[in-house]
C-alpha cells in the first residue's frame, strides 16, 4: 500500500494523476500465510496484463473503492475512482543504472539515485470519483492499497508469491506494504534537522537513504520514522550474542529430546519382545509383527485380548478321561428251519438286559454303539469331556 500524499505544506494531488500504487519489496500478508514478493518483474507482469484488458472496448478502468468494501458482500460500495493507466517504474525499466551527469557532484547524484530508487514499483493513473477526490483532497486517506488474487499469483516456493495481474485497489489509512514514498518526502530524513540523507558508501552507489529503506520496512517502521523510533526497535531485539546462546540451549534441548526418544523407543522394543515371548503359545511367527504393533499402539488392550487367547488355550490342552463302556456280547437268537415259531401276544417286545432272564437284542447293541459313536464326535468337534459328550448324545438319539 502507498503512499497517496503526505504534504506538511497542505494535501496536493499531483498534476499527472499518477500516484505509486506499490513499492519494491517482500511483503508479509499474515491472513494469506504468504509472503508477496513484489519485484521488477511482478510490475511488469502487470502492467502488460492490464495493456490487455485495457485494450478491450468500453473498458472502464479497474476499481479503486474506500477500505476494500467491494470485497465484502455485506457492505455498502462506492467507487473513490477507477485505475485508467499502470505502469512500472524503475532503474531497469529505464535501461539499466542511473549514471552521473555533467556538472553534478556527488553527493548530488546520490540524492537523485535515492530519489528514483524510492519511486520503484507499479504506479497508477487514477481517475477519480467526485467522492473519491474530496476525500483525498481532504486528508481523509492518505494510501492506496492493491489488490491481487490468489489465483492471479506465481508460486515461488517457501510461502512466497509474486503477483502477476492487479486485481483492483483501494484507499485506506491503514496499507500493508511498508515502505511507500510520500509525496511529501521523497527521501529519507535525519531525525533531528528532517533534512534528506544522502551518503555515498564506498563509491558503490549505496546510499543511506537505500539502507533506512530496507531497515525501516524490516523492522515494521514507516520510511520516515525517526532515528529514537528505530533505535527503540533495536534495543527490544537480542543482541547477537544473547542469540547465539539461544540456539546453543536450543540445540542442546533438541539433542537431550532425541535422545530420550531413543531410549524410549528401545525400551519399548525390549517389553514388546517379553510380552511376545511370554504368548509365544498362542501367537504364531506370522502373527508376530500385528501382535507387536499393538502392543506398541495400546499394550493394556492388547494384552487382556492375548490373555483371554491363553486361557482358551489352556482349557482345550485337559485331555478328557473317556469312561470305558463294557461290550455286551452279542447272543444270536436260536433259528428254527423250515418252521416258524408260534406265539400268543399280541406285539413282539424287545428284551430288555437283565429283566426276565433274556440277553441283549440286535437294536439295542446299535442304540449303544452309535450312542458311543456320537460321543466320540462331540467330544472331538467341541473339545468337551467324553461323559458330557456321552449324555448329550444319549439324549439326541434316545428318544
Amino acid at each position: 500500500m502507498q503512499s497517496l500524499f503526505s504534504n506538511a505544506a497542505g494535501f496536493k494531488m499531483p498534476a499527472d494523476g499518477w500516484y505509486q500504487l506499490a513499492p519494491l519489496g517482500e511483503f508479509v500478508h499474515v491472513e494469506a500465510c504468504v509472503i508477496q514478493v513484489v519485484d521488477a518483474e511482478a510490475c511488469l507482469a502487470m502492467a502488460s496484463r492490464f495493456k490487455g484488458d485495457s485494450a478491450v472496448e468500453n473498458f472502464a478502468g479497474l476499481l479503486v473503492d474506500f477500505d476494500h468494501g467491494s470485497l465484502d458482500g455485506e457492505r455498502r460500495s462506492e467507487a473513490a475512482g477507477w485505475i485508467v493507466g499502470l505502469e512500472y517504474r524503475g532503474q531497469r525499466a529505464e535501461g539499466g543504472d542511473l549514471k552521473p551527469e555533467a556538472g553534478k557532484t556527488g553527493a548530488e547524484f546520490e540524492q537523485k539515485v535515492a530519489k528514483e530508487a524510492k519511486g520503484d514499483g507499479l504506479w497508477a493513473n487514477i481517475r477519480w470519483s467526485d467522492l473519491g477526490e474530496a476525500a483525498v483532497k481532504g486528508g481523509r486517506y492518505r494510501f492506496l492499497s492493491p489488490v491481487w488474487a490468489r489465483s492471479d499469483c506465481v508460486d515461488l516456493g517457501y510461502g512466497r508469491v509474486r503477483p502477476v495481474r492487479l486485481l483492483n485497489a483501494a484507499v485506506t489509512n491503514d496499507p500493508n506494504l511498508k515502505g511507500m514514498r510520500a509525496l511529501s518526502n521523497s527521501g529519507g530524513v535525519d531525525s533531528k534537522t528532517k533534512a534528506p540523507v544522502a551518503v555515498a558508501v564506498a563509491g558503490k552507489g549505496v546510499t543511506m537513504n537505500r539502507v533506512i529503506e530496507k531497515l525501516t520496512n524490516h523492522l515494521g517502521l514507516p520510511v520516515d520514522a525517526t532515528e529514537d523510533a528505530i533505535l527503540e526497535k533495536f534495543g527490544a531485539l537480542l543482541s547477537l550474542q544473547a542469540t547465539t546462546e539461544l540456539q546453543n540451549s536450543l540445540k542442546l534441548v533438541q539433542e537431550d529430546r532425541d535422545g530420550l526418544a531413543a531410549a524410549q523407543k528401545v525400551a519399548e522394543g525390549e517389553l514388546v519382545n517379553r510380552h511376545l515371548a511370554e504368548f509365544a503359545g498362542v501367537i504364531s511367527e506370522v502373527a508376530k509383527p500385528f501382535w507387536a504393533e499393538q502392543l506398541l499402539r495400546n499394550r493394556a488392550s492388547a494384552l487382556v485380548v492375548l490373555g483371554e487367547m491363553a486361557s482358551v488355550a489352556a482349557a482345550r490342552a485337559v485331555v478328557p478321561v473317556v469312561p470305558v463302556v463294557p461290550v455286551v456280547p452279542v447272543v444270536p437268537a436260536p433259528v428254527v428251519v423250515g418252521r416258524k415259531p408260534l406265539h400268543n401276544r399280541a406285539e413282539v417286545r424287545p428284551v430288555v438286559p437283565g429283566v426276565g432272564g433274556g440277553g441283549v437284542s440286535e437294536g439295542t447293541e446299535s442304540s449303544a454303539l452309535r450312542i458311543r459313536n456320537r460321543a466320540h464326535e462331540i467330544a472331538k468337534a467341541e473339545g468337551v469331556a467324553f461323559g458330557v459328550a456321552f449324555r448329550r448324545a444319549e439324549r439326541e438319539l434316545i428318544v
